[in-house]
This record gives structure tokens, C-alpha cells and sequence, in this order.
């Protein structure tokens, strides 16, 4: 009986986790990947710079997704993250004309703009 309700016990932990890792419903995922699309097509990229910031944005990608799993501090993971998003921009520098920059900024201020109003809705 012991087993039962430890398995039971552990299955609900473990649904309540995966529950809380995917905050985004389907209609906010398709909602994000439109608006990516949009954004590449805004930016007008030619097809020798699209391989280019495809690898630059899989790469920031996989450090945000590194550092989401780190364990190191709130400023470890802070510096970290200024470190990879002013890598990345320098890198973007290299790769787009100015007006596509000028763009990729624009975007950068916005999201982050968006990423503060929904982090104060949350609280």
C-alpha cells in the first residue's frame, strides 16, 4: 500500500513539473513562430545571410537553453546572459547591412519590452 501511494505521489509531482515547464499554450507557440516569421521576412534577408544568422541564433539558442539549466547564481546566470546576447549582436553586426541591424534592434527592444510587462503581469 506504502509503494501504491508513493508511485501515485510521485506521478503527481511529476505531471505538476511538466505542467509548470510548459506555461505556453499551442496558441501562444504557433503565435511566437508567426511573429519569428514575419521578423525574418521584415529583416529581408539574402540567401547567402540566412545560414549565417540561422547559426547565430542556434547557437544564442543553445546558451539560453544551457544557462536555463544552470544551477549558478542570479548573477552568474545574469552575466552569462549579457555575455551571450552581446556576442550574438556583435555577431549579427558583422553579418546584416545597417538598415537590417537597425531592425534587429528595434526587435531586440521590444521584446524586451514585452518580456518585462509579462514578468511584472506574473507577479
Amino acid at each position: 500500500m506504502k509503494k501504491l501511494l508513493m508511485i501515485v505521489c510521485v506521478m503527481f509531482i511529476g505531471c505538476g513539473s511538466v505542467y509548470c515547464q510548459s506555461r505556453m499554450t499551442e496558441e501562444e507557440k504557433e503565435e511566437v513562430v508567426a511573429r519569428h516569421r514575419a521578423y525574418m521576412e521584415e529583416l529581408n534577408l539574402s540567401e547567402e545571410q540566412k545560414p549565417k544568422v540561422e547559426e547565430i541564433n542556434m547557437t544564442y539558442f543553445e546558451g539560453l537553453s544551457n544557462l536555463k539549466k544552470s544551477d549558478a547564481s542570479k548573477l552568474e546566470r545574469y552575466k552569462t546572459f549579457k555575455t551571450l546576447s552581446t556576442r550574438r549582436d556583435d555577431e549579427m553586426k558583422k553579418v546584416l547591412t545597417k538598415e537590417q541591424y537597425a531592425i534587429y534592434r528595434e526587435n531586440q527592444q521590444e521584446q524586451r519590452k514585452n518580456f518585462k510587462e509579462r514578468r511584472r503581469n506574473n507577479r
